[in-house]
């Protein structure tokens, strides 16, 4: 029969043996949630940096684009003026012989008109009609006629001469050679005597 001490030693010993539910969960190491947070934190940042970065491209590239665009616009105002231009002075260059025939012309029938015109009247007034239709044809339209109101942006004063009648003060006396006009830019200015200012 066991004796008391005998029985209690075995059942100590195997109360030593069975590890107790403390030891068995293992130990969180101190201060590693703290060190999750600021892995992710660092993450956070390096996204929030890398998305301000790309709206910073973004917004510049945006900008080039719209001077681009405005860069283009002014390009084209500029060659539609520079074309315009050019065609204005290509037209100038081309009508200004013709102009001189259309004074030569309207001198010869002047003459005819004070002499003899024997044969030739006739003739050189179908040339000039000729001409000024053809002229018209171009846009041309004439500026510059007797009794009309001197226009320093129309007309060249040759000279002045004193007017007899105060209400012609300021208006054409004779025209010794006509203007012209292409809608309202003036091709070339009439060549005028005008009656003096009182």
């Amino acid at each position: 029969m066991p004796t008391p001490d005998t029985d209690a030693a075995p059942a100590a010993a195997s109360a030593d043996a069975a590890p107790s539910p403390e030891a068995e969960a293992p130990e969180a190491a101190p201060g590693s949630g703290d060190e999750e947070v600021d892995v992710l934190r660092g993450e956070l940042r390096k996204l929030r940096e890398a998305l301000d970065a790309a709206q910073a491209e973004a917004a510049e590239a945006q900008d080039r684009a719209l001077r681009a665009r405005a860069d283009l616009e002014n390009l084209r105002r500029r060659s539609h003026a520079d074309l315009e231009r050019a065609h204005g002075a290509g037209l100038d260059a081309a009508i200004g012989p013709v102009l001189t025939v259309h004074d030569d012309l309207e001198r010869a029938i002047a003459a005819g008109h004070q002499g003899e015109p024997g044969a030739i009247l006739p003739g050189v007034e179908a040339v000039l009609a000729g001409l000024v239709r053809q002229l018209e044809g171009l846009g041309l339209t004439r500026t510059g006629a007797v009794g009309e109101p001197f226009d320093a942006e129309r007309h060249e004063a040759l000279t002045a001469v004193p007017t007899p009648d105060p209400e012609l003060a300021g208006t054409i006396q004779s025209v010794f050679s006509v203007g012209f006009l292409q809608g309202d830019r003036l091709v070339r200015p009439a060549r005028v005597v005008v009656y003096q200012e009182p």
